[in-house]
């Protein structure tokens, strides 16, 4: 296996070196001639208000000619769009008239949310003209706005948040749009002249008709890159711009049902900070924060997990996802990376910055922070000259102090709180960096690098790693004018600490050295550092109806990514090939058939086969916009290397499973969609698991969606415990315990949205959560690499019931461009009992009576441009 290994890395080094060279085929292609507009400069800026009589409008050439993308891909939009761009010393303005042959629909939302239900424009900006990245500035008929930023010529990133302006009106015969965009929201270089690249996009939600100023057929991946040309643009200069936002919260929790001595039931506080936005040059910007706000808005929802891995929870803190598309690596231009049977490692996980305290420390109370605080954090990111794109991000978080107790009795029987504290979690910096240079307009290559440093001290010394490093190399290069693509990447991590440290990262649940039976791995108790690699390469067709797709990765034993990344596996060799096929020309009966099929199969580093099967999937739109969708798939018995937590390997039953779903036009007042699967494993497992989502706007302002889910499964051979030193002999002296767990989950989520205007907004969330568990037929392996099981003497109390309901409610007002108000409550409320049967009526009831916590808050933010 060792030199199936090495074959890997010289197929990888070889795919590098061809892939740096600029002369690949097709880099050296002219582009193709794009259609051109010119811009006017104005001497004094129009009025926002919806009418385009103002003085500045009247010079300006009026630009038309849209394209259908939706219904009729390629004809002329049946309600044309008329645009109009001006600029000035500060700003560049668009103005739009939308025709309509009927009403328009407006749509009251939330900034940043979906707008598919009414009518809006966009206007899609490459100020650098590079071809690849860019802004996108959304109004609707509402004047709701939507920003994102544009990068990898296909793909957005809604997280970004501008400053701008715009007013938007509803006119006989249509609406009408203007949008003032200030420079200093842009990045371009400096020079006298300007060519921009633009396009403006237009959704009319009545008559489900998309067009665009430059038409790509939907069967082309690019986006970007095929902008008309925006000319004129002289005599401005970019902005460096200062930008500073200070803050004021107060803040007030409550608890319900304390029994805990060291928890005050109620305590509010008051607390401030400053973010700031400063241009270093015209393309370059560094974005700080002092004593930063990164609580969270929106509370993460309540999930079931039984396996050894941590849950991945998506980032949802501003300065962390604005931005965030820089710091990716290994994500090139792909439409999909189908990873169905691959984990693909994020290598900055921003979630770890400000994580909860990770040493545990065994009290029958404790008060330990929820999360750590940040002292402060900066990034740097943008273009450095024509070709190069940089991030740069450091940030610093406190040490923090858990107390604990326990109830001593006294000699005369009375009892004492006895008190401590510890630390629970060291002062850490951590340090992101990430570079990506352009080669023609076919290639890529890029660098990335983090490092993770702890102040350690004490008992945190045998627990956590002193330092965690990772760098790589990673690119993209097209052929056949932009019809495939090959993309590779590659790297290698170093971890240092303590014997004990290294010790328990050699065995945690993303890699077990410490496995009997392994032959390419050893616990190695000295150790005081340990290394690792990866690479992965993927050849995929961009284009067309036929797709083909193959791709390799693999992830030594020793790779570690976790301490500012996330990554649950490593130890595996994963490659799939599949086949896909796409067809967007509408036929009498369907207006979109996408259907794929692939092969895939894994193996770890000694050899063992460890995952082996099919997998397919159909998707049919309808000329009415209603959609169905199936999918099944089939895995073989393999060898399952992780199902006795560190023990040896087992034989994992294969399985197979068929699900399906269905839905309406998701843009109508009420629509709907549902889905179900059923699973069957060689063991005697089985699944049921099925939902949906219901949403009904009564009014273009209001909106309702319930999402229920309902999961019904057994496992016929789930892990419970090791019993150590047991003296069984065939599993080298241990015993491992496994059992039928039949289990079943209700999860209900429920939104509420109120769009009082395009600044004012109200939202309610809530997520009833019932899971149970009852624990049957302990049973124990027989032999290592087998799927043979003997009853057991021993019994365990394994059966659980957990109910919960999380909920939030904000009202967020922008009280002026980039000014805000939020006022916020959360709560989450949970409960557990020691039983595994499941009934929904019962366990929402005991809700009402569960201990609870809940936060209220007002945040005042206020942007001030120097």
């Amino acid at each position: 296996m060792v030199s199936c290994a090495r074959r890997l890395m010289f197929v990888f080094l070889g795919s590098s070196v061809l892939l740096v060279s600029p002369s690949v085929s097709g880099a050296e292609e002219q582009e193709k001639r794009r259609p051109s507009y010119r811009s006017v400069r104005i001497a004094a800026p129009p009025r926002l208000d919806g009418d385009l009589g103002d003085r500045a409008w009247l010079d300006a050439a009026e630009i038309t000619g849209f394209t259908q993308i939706d219904p009729d891909e390629g004809k002329p939009a049946k309600d044309q769009t008329r645009v109009k761009v001006v600029y000035d010393d500060d700003a560049i303005y668009f103005g739009l008239t939308m025709e309509d042959s009927g009403a328009p629909t407006p749509l009251l939302a939330r900034r940043d949310s979906d707008l598919n239900n009414g009518d809006y424009v966009r206007i899609s900006i490459d100020s650098q003209h590079d071809g690849v990245n860019g802004a996108a500035f959304v109004v609707n008929a509402s004047n709701v706005q939507m920003d994102m930023i544009l990068y990898n010529d296909i793909y957005s990133d809604t997280s970004w948040d501008a400053v701008w302006e715009s007013a938007a009106r509803i006119v006989p015969g249509g609406w009408v749009a203007e949008l003032r965009i200030p420079y200093s929201q842009l990045r371009f270089p400096a020079k006298d002249a300007h060519t921009w690249g633009f396009n403006v996009s237009r959704w009319n939600a009545r008559t489900f008709e998309n067009s665009r100023l430059v038409f790509t057929p939907k069967s082309v991946s690019a986006f970007v890159s095929h902008f008309a040309e925006l000319d004129g643009i002289e005599g401005i200069s970019p902005r460096k711009g200062l930008e500073l936002m200070p803050y004021a919260i107060a803040r007030s929790d409550h608890r319900s049902q304390l029994d805990n001595p060291l928890l005050e039931s109620s305590d509010q506080n008051l607390d401030g900070g400053l973010d700031l936005k400063y241009g270093l040059t015209s393309s370059l910007r560094l974005t700080a924060t002092i004593n930063p706000d990164f609580g969270q808005v929106e509370v993460d929802p309540a999930v079931l997990n039984l396996s050894q891995f941590e849950t991945f929870y998506p980032e949802k803190r501003p300065f962390f996802t604005e931005g965030a598309n820089i710091f990716n690596f290994g994500n090139g231009p792909a439409n999909s990376r189908w990873g169905f049977n691959m984990w693909f490692p994020t290598f900055f996980y921003s979630r770890r910055i400000g994580r909860s305290p990770q040493r545990f420390v065994p009290a029958e109370f404790s008060d330990v922070p929820g999360e750590t605080t940040i002292l402060g954090a900066a990034k740097v990111t943008g273009k450095a000259g024509e070709k190069w794109t940089v991030g740069v991000l450091d940030a610093v978080t406190d040490e923090e102090t858990g107390y604990f107790g326990t109830l001593v009795t006294a000699e005369d029987g009375s009892k004492r709180l006895e008190r401590w504290g510890t630390v629970v979690e060291p002062m850490t910096n951590y340090y992101v960096s990430r570079a990506t240079r352009e080669y023609g307009k076919s290639s890529r290559v890029g660098a990335f690098f983090s490092a993770t440093n702890r102040d350690l001290s004490g008992p945190l010394e045998s627990t956590l790693r002193d330092g965690a490093y990772f760098g790589g190399i990673d690119g993209h290069s097209f052929f056949d004018d932009k019809s495939w693509l090959l993309e590779w990447l590659g790297g290698g991590s170093l971890v240092e600490g303590s014997e004990e440290a290294i010790a328990l990262t050699q065995q945690s649940a993303a890699r077990y050295y410490q496995r009997p039976d392994a032959g390419h791995v050893e616990l190695d108790a000295t150790r005081t550092s340990l290394s690792g690699w990866m690479g992965r390469a993927m050849l995929a067709k961009q284009d067309g109806k036929w797709r083909p797709n193959i791709q390799v990765q693999a992830l030594s034993p020793g790779l570690e990514l976790n301490d500012v990344g996330f990554l649950p596996r490593v130890d595996a060799i994963s490659s799939h090939a599949l086949i896909q096929y796409r067809d967007t020309d509408v036929k009498a009966n369907r207006r979109m058939l996408n259907w794929w099929a692939g092969k895939y199969q894994n193996w770890n580093f000694d050899g063992d086969l460890t995952a082996n099967g099919v997998a397919s999937a159909y998707y049919r739109e309808f000329t009415n916009y209603w959609w169905t969708e199936a999918w099944a798939g089939a895995r073989l018995d393999v060898i399952d290397d992780q199902r006795t937590r560190g023990g040896p390997a087992v034989r994992g039953p294969g399985n197979h499973y068929v699900g399906g779903g269905f839905g309406s036009d998701s843009r109508k007042p009420l629509s709907f969609n549902v889905w179900v699967e059923r699973s069957s494993a060689n063991d005697g497992g089985s699944g049921f698991y099925t939902g949906g989502t219901f949403t009904w706007r009564p009014s273009p302002a209001i909106r309702f969606q319930i999402s229920p889910e309902y999961n019904d499964s057994t496992s016929a051979t789930q892990y419970v415990t090791t019993l150590r030193d047991s003296g069984y002999e065939p599993t080298y002296g241990n015993s491992y315990i496994f059992a039928v767990l039949d289990q079943k989950l209700l999860d209900i989520g429920i939104r509420t949205e109120w769009t009082v205007s395009s600044r004012l907004s109200f939202q309610l969330f809530v997520q009833p959560f019932i899971a149970s568990g009852d624990y049957e037929d302990f049973k124990q392996l027989v032999r290592p690499r087998d799927d043979e099981y003997v009853a057991t003497q021993e019994s365990f109390d394994r059966d659980f019931n957990v109910r919960s309901v999380r909920g939030s409610a904000v009202v967020r007002w922008e009280f002026r461009p980039g000014s805000s108000v939020y006022v916020v409550w959360n709560e989450n409320r949970a409960d557990e009992a020691p039983v595994g049967d499941f009934k929904p009526s019962r366990d929402l009831s005991a809700l009402s009576d569960a201990p609870s916590r809940d936060v209220f808050l007002v945040k005042f933010s206020y942007w001030l441009p120097i």
